[in-house]
């Protein structure tokens, strides 16, 4: 297995079968997941399974997911989340899913792909969702029949880093047309800008009530910067390390690497003592303790190991990872990170 360094067991043996079981489950079990940006990840996963593990089954399961996306665009270019508003943020999660799939699927599939793509970026643009300072809006409000309803245009860190920053980066490495790049870059920074020097990133939500520009204010502060930590370490990596993998831009490159540095280091130094990230709260109205902040958490192990894998190889890194990885391959533990 690719990156064996940040396995716990010998030979990733141990490590490699859960990843398996994982995979299998997602294909017999979650073929057809309505909530595009849960599905979109579960077909990455499989992408990624095939291509470590090699079973075919895995790839086709996850292509006939992104044909069934490719019908559920609407006509203006947006899709529905699959429980309520239009999401910019979801919708750049689900597409990640096109994007590992294209180098493995036919010319028709890629330029059905690329297509689908380009009508949404376009709406995002064309209808003001990209703001001057780089952050990204969140999306519109779906009305009860389906149609889109009213614009919700408050800054989202998560647009900013799934829409801004992983799919316009994704447009680029395929048109190549810099325009693209351009507002990916502009995202990722206006996003690195927000950090506090602690290295937290806030979590940005007007539509929850998390603004920058409210400070001060307790409620707003703790949604702002405590109630969603991991979550913004997690998918402001993921639009980063898209970007930093196939922008192109060698000037930009090493700024982007620099300045996410304070949050590493608040990953190296926050992971807790199991090996997991994050506070467990209760869930409104819900027994469930998994959901949220520390369920999202375990993707800030993308963000470790790329940088570890492409800037500095600090041994903390593989450590924690490996600590974390410990955590997974205990059944009785690793549930508690979800329901």
């Amino acid at each position: 297995m690719a990156g064996g360094e940040f396995c716990s067991d010998p030979g990733c043996t141990s490590t490699r079968q859960l990843f398996k079981q994982l995979c299998d489950f997602i294909a017999e079990k979650k073929s057809d997941v309505p909530i595009i940006y849960t599905g979109g990840y579960y077909m990455r996963t499989l992408a990624a399974g095939y291509e470590i593990l090699g079973e075919q089954r895995y790839l086709d399961v996850a292509t006939a997911y992104a044909d069934g996306l490719i019908k559920k665009q609407m006509a203006r270019g947006y899709w529905g989340s699959g429980y309520g508003d239009i999401e910019l943020a979801d919708t750049g999660s689900a597409l990640g899913l096109f994007s590992v799939l294209y180098k493995h699927v036919d010319r028709d599939r890629q330029e059905k792909y690329l297509a689908a793509v380009q009508r949404y970026v376009t709406a995002v643009e064309s209808e003001g969702f990209i703001h001057p300072s780089g952050a990204v809006g969140f999306g519109w409000n779906l009305n009860k029949d389906g149609t889109i309803g009213g614009i919700l245009k408050d800054d989202y860190v998560i647009a900013a880093a799934l829409t801004g920053g992983e799919v316009f980066t994704w447009m680029f490495h395929i048109t190549k047309e810099d325009k693209y790049r351009r507002v990916a870059f502009n995202a990722i920074s206006w996003i690195l800008s927000t950090m506090r020097k602690d290295g937290v990133i806030p979590f940005v939500d007007g539509t929850d009530g998390a603004f920058l520009e409210k400070q001060g204010d307790p409620k707003n502060d703790f949604r702002l910067w405590d109630e969603n930590t991991y979550q913004a370490s997690t998918y402001v990596g993921e639009g980063l390390i898209a970007f930093d993998l196939y922008c192109d831009q060698a000037e930009w490159k090493p700024e982007v690497e620099r300045k996410i540095r304070p949050d590493i280091e608040f990953l190296l130094r926050s992971q807790n003592a199991n090996g997991t990230w994050g506070v467990r709260r209760p869930a409104a109205n819900s027994e469930c303790l998994g959901i949220g902040d520390p369920a999202r958490s375990p993707g800030v192990v993308n963000l470790l190991i790329w940088y570890y894998s492409h800037v500095d190889k600090d041994p903390r890194i593989v450590n924690a990872v490996r600590k974390f990885d410990r955590f997974l391959l205990n059944p009785s533990r690793r549930r508690s990170l979800g329901c």
